[in-house]
């Protein structure tokens, strides 16, 4: 296997175009009607969830110590070692990739950064190289398949174009795989994640995994690469449920050379002396008190640890404080300055790097979904040492989001709604009448609601989201109701074909107010009032990345190498070192420190 020499991180600016995925399955439209499908899971999910049907209740989770001997097994060490690096006598190395599972032939970029080696400038020796080798450990950081984390979607959006690349460069080393789930895996229960990362049960469980495995490794028939249709399998299942028999449900979903490990959702690691790796799962709401308890017994070692936490939520998004990773941090009673901590992190998908004293947050959520910005108005906010892309590049991205509204990149659910709301106004302008003021009061009000709720009127800026809305509905308001004294003038000049005049008129302002939404969607994102809005609608490729980390034997620290590619699809986007980082461990001295 050749070693690549990753290019220097690339300038805060965006290109002029991007590659995209033509092959099955595509990247999701999230204002299309198939992203209705991931909606109501997702509503379905969060109703049980209010009903206290936890998943994580029956869970038996692992003892770290058993944990950290069942992977030392699996890597040839000593299993009598306290930690991983003891039992291989060597630093471990753990690939970080998050919110995986999109467009496929994004999924299979992504799989060939991360099944590469790497050769980058020694930071220890100057003048020398070190060879970054693909990891001991891969971890997902939650958000495993989109829209809704099924074994349909897992298998067709993340083994199969996995393994198209693993049959190549597949070494015959056995690896380790591992994962927390995010809330699009929480949508399917579980089931699509159990089946990824569950560990086998017993012999026969094992046996039957290497020979999946070996399976999953073959070159696919075209008629089953993909495997079913998530809306094939739905129908599959009324047609089951009504005969009283069963779906078929793939018992595994094995990647080539990797065996899944863990018993539950959330797990504690001992990968150094001194240094713990945590892996806690909030569901859709909060960590769980038996979780908490399960945290807690790790913080009463004798001697204190260095904590690396893998979270599916970054306790800071966009450069500001996020509820959901913040209540992982306290309901683990950890804080990321006072504890020095380090916290890997997904769900948003970008690259950002933020310090605090000694401790930092790594979000790096690139592994295959829709790209979105990073804060480009911020004034006032903390100042992250390295992100992908900043926010000159995001601005530039942003700018687009009128035309690609109106040219329906994200799906036509906008235009669809514009017809539905302005059709009364058509029908009214053909009589003659026009609509009544009351007729455009009601439209204008309706859409002041539904822009308000789109743009996260709930969240602390809502002043500023319902001033953008109200600008917004009046002039997707205007637009009609220019058109309704336009109309007669049209189909006077065009009297011979009237009817076909008013039609493209009508339609014309169906484009023209899908860029007003494109608009208000790119206001949203500039001024930081709802920074991730704007780019929903691009569905953008670009951007992607993962970290490959270095946990140091002597448990000193962690080295981070951020690898990404700007324009995955593209054969001339190199490669680049989107950041490279290390944390120090507090509970451990170097060497060179007096003790």
């Amino acid at each position: 296997m050749s070693v690549i020499r990753p290019q220097p991180a690339p300038p805060d600016v965006a290109p002029r175009s991007f590659r995209r995925g033509t092959a099955y399955p595509r990247a999701i439209a999230w204002f299309g009607f198939r992203s209705f499908w991931g909606h109501l899971w997702s509503l379905a999910a969060s109703v049980i969830a209010t009903e206290d049907i936890d998943s994580r209740d029956w869970m038996k989770a692992d003892d770290p110590d058993e944990l950290t001997r069942r992977i030392t097994v699996e890597l040839g060490g000593i299993p009598k070692a306290a930690t991983l690096t003891e039992s291989l006598g060597r630093d471990v190395w753990i690939d970080f990739v998050a919110d995986t599972g999109d467009d496929v032939s994004v999924s299979r970029a992504v799989a060939e950064l991360l099944f590469s080696e790497y050769e980058v400038d020694d930071p220890e020796g100057p003048g020398e190289t070190l060879v970054l080798p693909r990891g001991d450990v891969l971890l997902f950081g939650g958000d495993t398949a989109y829209p809704v984390a099924t074994d349909v979607e897992i298998h067709n959006r993340v083994i199969v174009p996995f393994n198209q690349v693993l049959r190549d460069k597949h070494d015959g080393v056995g690896r380790v795989l591992l994962g927390i789930p995010g809330n699009h895996d929480w949508y399917a229960g579980l089931d699509g994640f159990g089946r990824m990362f569950r560990a086998p049960l017993g012999d026969v469980d094992r046996a039957s995994l290497v020979l999946r495995r070996e399976a999953e490794a073959s070159p696919p028939s075209e008629d089953t690469k993909q495997g079913s249709t998530q809306l094939q399998h739905f129908f599959e299942w009324v047609e089951a449920f009504r005969v009283g028999k069963r779906v078929f449900k793939r018992s595994a979903l094995p990647l080539a050379g990797y065996t899944p490990v863990q018993s539950a959702s959330y797990w504690a690691l001992k990968v150094a002396p001194d240094l713990d790796l945590w892996g806690p799962d909030r569901q859709l709401y909060d960590v769980d008190d038996r979780q908490c308890m399960y945290f807690a017994r790790q913080r009463q070692e004798p001697t204190p640890q260095g904590i690396v936490l893998c979270m599916a939520d970054p306790p800071y998004a966009f450069l500001e404080p996020y509820p959901p990773g913040m209540r992982i941090l306290e309901a683990l009673d950890v804080d990321l300055r006072r504890d020095a901590a380090l916290a890997m992190t997904g769900d948003i998908h970008h690259y950002c790097r933020i310090p605090f004293g000694d401790g930092m947050q790594v979000t790096a959520g690139g592994g295959g979904a829709f790209l979105q910005p990073a804060l480009i108005s911020r004034a006032g906010m903390p100042k992250p040492d390295a992100e992908f892309p900043g926010p000159k590049a995001s601005l530039s991205l942003a700018l687009t989001a009128p035309v690609q509204v109106a040219k329906g990149r994200a799906g036509l659910l906008v235009h669809t709604a514009l017809v539905i709301a302005y059709l009364p106004m058509y029908l009214a302008s053909r009589g003659g009448a026009g609509p009544s003021a009351m007729g455009l009061a009601v439209t204008g009000l309706a859409l002041v609601v539904v822009l308000a709720l789109i743009g996260g009127v709930r969240s602390k800026r809502a002043p500023q989201v319902i001033g953008l809305a109200t600008v917004g509905a009046a002039l997707l308001t205007a637009v009609p109701a220019g058109l309704s004294f336009l109309s007669p003038l049209v189909v006077q000049r065009f009297s011979n074909a009237a009817t076909l005049a008013e039609i493209v008129a009508f339609a014309i302002s169906v484009v023209v107010g899908a860029l007003v939404v494109g608009t208000y969607f790119m206001a949203l994102t500039i001024l930081g009032v709802a920074v991730d809005q704007g780019f929903g609608p691009l569905a953008h490729p670009g951007y992607k990345h993962f970290v490959r980390l270095r946990f140091r034997k002597d448990g000193t620290g962690v080295d981070g190498f951020a690898l990404g590619k700007v324009d995955p699809l593209s054969p001339e986007s190199p490669v680049v070192l989107v950041d490279r980082f290390f944390w120090k461990n507090p509970a451990r001295r170097s060497n060179d420190e007096p003790a």
